[in-house]
């Protein structure tokens, strides 16, 4: 059962179930209060009955006539039992046939009200009457039709209203959950559209700022990431298919120009010294793109330990004449971060083989502490990358325009940046084209033990 016949179905149970108790309460209330209503009757019908056999000596004929009205036209087809209290033995006998021990003790020692009873299907009321004449006991029969019409009047009506309720309810919240799901209808019939080459489609949103609307929006956020996530597998893939293909043809066509014919040692030599160049190429790139395919977990899985950065640089750089180390670097000073020092160096290398790469200038490296943070700066004076490119230069594969005339894959910085950032780092490059470039890597004060 789909989502809106659901919920039609469950608030129509709930309301069904409230106007079934509505109904029953009051149904019961107006059983009570017809009940009620007829026992008065009945107490009053007593009364009539015992004035008019017993006061006609002492009212005058005007009042009698009105007793005698009353008595006719209240409850006319009530029955009745006049007991003389001089026969006790009778009255006994026959009070203990409609009364119980305690209603016959309420009769004779009350406040005089009449005593009402129920005998078989039959509502009665017994009332004492001590007159001038003597002590009597007037029994009163009827039994309730108008109400019990009414009762069933009520009960039928009552059934009726709870059907037909429950069924237009049951429309109404058809009607309205399906108002209600119509967006959600819309998402699934996009969603269902949306393909591999049609990524770039986006639902629309309603603009009543609901959780239909925030769904909506993070679905076209996810959307979003996925079609980058995509674009970018796709050019990887092409990448990587056009990095390793060059060097492959130039195997497979240095393979073929040398058995062409017969070559001397010499020949033969320098054919395979330039198929070992180009073996060395593929094997590198090939470990980069393994690196590259490995998950955050699987490279925190390596030994993390408690790294000087100050112990690193030191030893990586310090003999290296092109390399420009803080004067401070001969001190005790610690700068500690956590990672894999292999992998961190890897990752420092990178980027410092690229400041030396495209500049023949000095490269600094610096450190320093911002808001409790380990900061690394590499900063050359080279070529520069052009503004508009420096967000994609994270890119695997990619390389800025003003490379193309310098070796390389452009894969040195996603490997760097993997690295970092799987240790809590963050890199952030600026750069002006012709005058400098400056990498920052920003390392947190503490990083929890993995």
């Amino acid at each position: 059962m789909k989502i809106g016949p659901k919920i039609a179905l469950f608030y129509s149970l709930i309301t069904m179930c409230a106007v079934i108790v509505v109904m029953s309460v009051f149904y019961l209330f107006s059983s009570r209060y017809i009940n009620r209503l007829y026992e008065s009757y009945l107490r009053e019908k007593a009364f009539i009955t015992a004035q008019k056999y017993w006061e006609k000596d002492e009212v005058d004929e005007q009042s009698y006539r009105l007793i005698q009205q009353k008595y006719d036209e209240l409850l006319p087809q009530a029955r009745e039992i006049l007991l003389n209290m001089d026969s006790l033995a009778h009255v006994n006998d026959t009070l203990g046939k409609y009364l119980d021990a305690g209603q016959r003790d309420r009769l004779f020692h009350g406040d005089g009200t009449p005593v009402v009873f129920q005998y078989k299907k039959e509502l009665g009321a017994a009332l004492y009457y001590p007159d001038n004449e003597g002590f009597f006991v007037v029994l009163v029969f009827s039994e309730n039709l108008y109400g019990k019409e009414i009762q069933e009047h009520i009960l039928i009506l009552s059934v009726i209203l709870v059907i037909i309720s429950s069924i237009f309810i049951f429309f109404i919240g058809r009607v309205y959950s399906n108002r209600i799901l119509a967006p959600l209808q819309h998402i699934l019939k996009e969603l269902k559209r949306i393909r591999a080459n049609n990524l770039n489609v986006r639902l629309r949103t309603y603009g009543n700022k609901d959780e239909l609307d925030e769904l909506i929006q993070s679905l076209n956020g996810m959307l979003d990431r996925i079609d980058a996530a995509f674009k970018s597998e796709k050019s990887f893939v092409s990448n990587a298919s056009h990095e390793l293909n060059n060097p492959l043809t130039a195997i497979q066509g240095e393979c073929e120009i040398t058995l062409l014919k017969e070559r001397s040692a010499s020949e033969y030599v320098d054919s395979l010294e330039r198929i070992s160049v180009e073996s060395k190429r593929i094997s590198q790139l090939i470990k980069a793109l393994l690196f590259l395919s490995r998950q955050d977990r699987d490279l925190l899985a390596n030994a993390v330990e408690k790294v000087n950065l100050v112990n690193v640089l030191r030893e990586r750089y310090g003999d290296n004449p092109r390399i420009l180390l803080p004067a401070d670097f001969a001190g005790d000073r610690d700068f500690i971060v956590r990672a894999n020092p292999y992998l961190l160096g890897i990752a420092i290398q990178n980027i410092v083989d690229n400041a030396c790469k495209y500049s023949d200038k000095e490269v600094k490296i610096s450190l320093s502490e911002r808001e409790g943070k380990r900061v690394v700066e590499i900063t050359d004076q080279g070529i520069g990358i052009p503004q508009e490119e420096i967000e994609l230069i994270f890119q695997s594969f990619y390389r800025a325009t003003n490379t193309r005339s310098y070796k390389g894959q452009g894969i040195g910085l996603s490997l760097s940046l993997k690295i970092i950032s799987t240790y809590g780092g963050q890199m952030e490059i600026c750069s002006e084209q012709g005058r400098f470039t400056t990498v920052s890597i920003t390392f947190p004060a503490v990083l929890p033990e993995k």
